[in-house]
């Protein structure tokens, strides 16, 4: 990611044709030429010849190519012919060939600069594209029955690689998608769409390793999709993302779906073979990128993996009625504090009864389903553009300074113990504090933790915890908490004061 290339751009160029009637008229030139205006702006160079018949338009030997500074390459995609013709209530139709190639060249940087060439076919069909509006506010509607991209060429070096050495398919049912793209100052895009399913099958072979290879299938049912944002209307060649985003870029896009599956088929000789299958009832990602931050937001619901590994003689399966996390964090480097976010949830996580088997076989320990949740938010200053690759790989330390943390909530849940936290902590940014590159805390974190003796005894009768190291932790907790208002309960108080002292429940402890 450290530079901006469009090739997703282009990969997705097809679905990104969409939407609904509008009554204003549009002829097939204005609609060419606002296509190739957004290409060119995207840094495309185009080659393509234009042919007129009546109101219609066609486009031949129609080629993209793009540079790829990195791998000093480039990446070609030929649409063969395109017509564009004009519809008599005002909008236009574009009509694509049902198979589109797509090629990509360029080093391979990671192997020494070994030249690679990958062609993918992009196939469709019962597909149908119409655009309606006016030149700075067009609307396309894109449907098709059936879709595919699959990879038919892979060449790295002077290797032509095989099916029985690579293969990359993904396909998809009943697409739809509406997209309204407008000009102005930016170019703006408001997308959304549906798919009824998608599956994908990839494999490889490892060229080093005899007899090592990976296989990756799986299924998607139920898929919808959104995105909004603004581009540039015209980005530098060879231009990263840390300057697309000081030029306004701004994107968000959310895609959920209804239920999922895959299966991970893994042959490795030194490290033994293994098989592990997934199944969800739905998910969803969201992601938002701009000058202002980087944000994942990505959750599973109902989640099912099952694993069967050479190395042991039984397969063994963990569910999770959720399993998720959200990271947000500045990208850009800034004299302010700015907000950074981090969260985990793993609700409900059981195992089979197989897994327990192995280290609790009289089933001393409590097998409720466990859960773990994590909440964190602060503010930290950014010193470097990370996001720069020149600025990136000048850097020697950290790419930022903690200024504050605030646990909102922590809880942990298993084997009948149970322990929770929150508080808040501010950094005063000394030099040669407790915390290097922050300085001292300022602040207070509360915990709790029931169970938890209860939890050491049982350990300890089941062999899985020495009596002296269960002594040694009571003696830990004794120094550190105070008893809760139930049995088996203990509560914890961690103050950080401005001068630089640590106390626990009032006690001082630096």
């Amino acid at each position: 990611m450290s530079r901006f290339t469009p090739i997703a751009l282009g990969l997705a160029l097809p679905f990104s044709l969409a939407t609904q009637a509008a009554w204003a008229d549009l002829t097939p030139q204005e609609v060419w030429g606002d296509w190739r205006a957004y290409m060119e702006g995207m840094g495309y160079e185009i080659a393509a010849t234009e042919t007129a018949n009546g109101d219609d338009l066609t486009v031949s030997d129609l080629s993209f190519s793009f540079a790829i500074p990195e791998s000093d390459g480039a990446m070609s995609m030929s649409l063969g012919s395109l017509a564009f013709n004009q519809n008599r209530d005002g909008t236009v139709a574009i009509v694509m060939p049902d198979t589109v190639p797509i090629t990509v060249t360029g080093e391979d940087a990671a192997n020494g600069g070994e030249p690679f060439t990958v062609t993918v076919n992009f196939t469709q069909n019962d597909h149908a594209i119409t655009v309606s509006g006016d030149p700075e506010d067009m609307t396309y509607l894109y449907t098709a029955q059936n879709f595919a991209m699959d990879m038919t060429r892979m060449k790295v070096g002077d290797k032509e690689m095989s099916g029985d050495d690579a293969r990359v398919n993904f396909s998809g049912t009943n697409l739809s998608s509406t997209t309204s793209m407008t000009i102005g100052d930016m170019r703006g895009y408001d997308q959304n769409g549906s798919i009824e399913s998608m599956a994908f099958d990839l494999f490889v072979n490892d060229p080093d390793k005899a007899d090592a290879q990976g296989a990756i299938k799986g299924t998607m049912g139920g898929v919808t999709f959104t995105g909004q944002g603004e581009l540039p209307l015209e980005v530098a060649k060879g231009a990263d993302m840390s300057t697309l985003m000081a030029g306004g870029f701004d994107a968000t896009g959310s895609l959920s779906y209804a239920s999922g599956s895959s299966e991970f088929d893994i042959k490795d000789p030194e490290n033994g073979n293994y098989v592990m299958n997934t199944t969800s009832q739905g998910g969803d990602f969201g992601f938002k990128m701009s000058a202002n931050g980087l944000a994942y937001d990505v959750a599973q619901r109902d989640v099912n993996i099952g694993v069967t590994m050479e190395m042991m003689p039984f397969p063994f399966e963990i569910k999770m009625a959720e399993s998720g996390f959200n990271l947000a964090m500045p990208v850009s480097k800034s004299d302010e504090a700015q907000d950074f976010a981090f969260g985990l949830n793993l609700s409900d996580f059981t195992m089979s009864d197989i897994i327990w088997s192995m280290f609790d076989p009289a089933a001393q320990l409590p097998r409720d389903p466990a859960t773990v949740v994590l909440d964190l938010t602060g503010k930290v200053k950014m010193l470097v553009d990370w996001m720069n690759p020149e600025a990136a790989a000048q850097m020697t330390g950290s790419p930022g300074e903690v200024k504050a943390v605030n646990l909102g909530t922590l809880l942990v849940s298993a084997a009948g113990a149970k322990l929770e936290g929150a508080g808040d902590i501010t950094f005063d940014g000394a030099a040669g504090g407790l915390v290097p590159g922050a300085g001292n805390p300022v602040g207070d974190v509360d915990l709790a933790l029931a169970g938890g003796n209860t939890l050491l005894d049982k350990l300890v009768a089941m062999g899985l915890l020495p009596q002296d190291q269960a002594m040694g932790a009571r003696m830990m907790m004794g120094l550190f908490t105070v008893p809760g208002d139930a049995p088996d309960t203990l509560k914890s108080k961690i103050e950080f004061t401005p001068d630089g002292q640590i106390l626990a429940n009032g006690q001082r402890l630096r």
